[in-house]
């Protein structure tokens, strides 16, 4: 059986924004598919090791949910996504932007990441 390919997109940093491609992304790779992880510029901070999952306004009753179910963290799912083969790529990162990786990254421009969405079985975006 030919093996799928998936993109996944994280285009936003927001804790409730945070987790649906990493889940995706899980998911995907648990399931066998070759999954490429992309963050846009605002969803990059979810990569950095200072990063904070912070919800968005009149959603701060996710933060405490979470914590209750006793979710995985952002940089917990990410790590398992990583682990199960995910491929991190950042794209059109600033060159003058500071960030401190908790997984390393390729940089690559937004072009690359459609023309392998175009040739994925799946490409999802949040």
């Amino acid at each position: 059986m030919e093996k799928k390919k998936v993109v996944v997109m994280a285009l936003h940093d927001q804790l409730e924004s945070a987790y649906p491609p990493l889940n995706v992304a899980v998911g995907a790779a648990s399931s066998g598919a070759d999954v490429i992880l992309a963050f846009s510029r605002r969803g990059v901070n979810i990569l950095d090791k200072r990063y904070v999952s912070v919800p968005s306004e009149d959603l701060e009753y996710l933060s405490n949910a979470l914590n209750d179910f006793g979710v995985s963290s952002v940089h917990d799912l990410l790590g398992i996504a990583v682990e199960m083969g995910a491929q991190l790529y950042v794209v059109d990162l600033d060159v003058n932007d500071r960030f401190d990786f908790i997984h390393p990254a390729e940089q690559v421009p937004i072009k690359w990441v459609l023309n392998e969405a175009a040739s994925a079985d799946l490409f999802m975006h949040f």
